[in-house]
């Protein structure tokens, strides 16, 4: 699955891009963890990392570090540029609205 956002621990919301971003957003570029990694860090290591560099959630499943915090080869890749205020609203209110969704289909079976 590609990753489509990440949540960062800046508070901001990236989204996918493959072309060039939009004028003058901030792009995070990041560097999935491994397995073995998240649990060689664990979670309180995972927030002290967070602390340090950049870090995002990704919609994958995968925790992203910004680049130059780790050696990239071989992992796998995000690049985003930050959403405005607006944009990460309505994207906030389409994941509370799928969320909800998911959690009504789920209690139905």
């Amino acid at each position: 699955m590609e990753t489509e956002l990440v949540l960062a621990s800046d508070g901001s919301i990236y989204v996918h891009f493959e072309e060039a971003p939009p004028a003058g957003r901030r792009v995070f570029t990041g560097y999935a963890l491994t397995g073995e990694e998240r649990a060689q860090h664990g979670t309180r290591g995972l927030l002290r990392w967070a602390c340090l560099q950049l870090l995002a959630l990704g919609s994958d499943g995968s925790i992203y570090v910004q680049e130059g915090a780790l050696d990239p080869e071989g992992r796998k890749e995000f690049r985003g540029y930050a959403l405005t205020a607006k944009e990460a609203e309505r994207v906030v209110r389409e994941i509370h609205r799928t969320a909800f969704n998911v959690t009504i289909a789920a209690l139905a079976k």
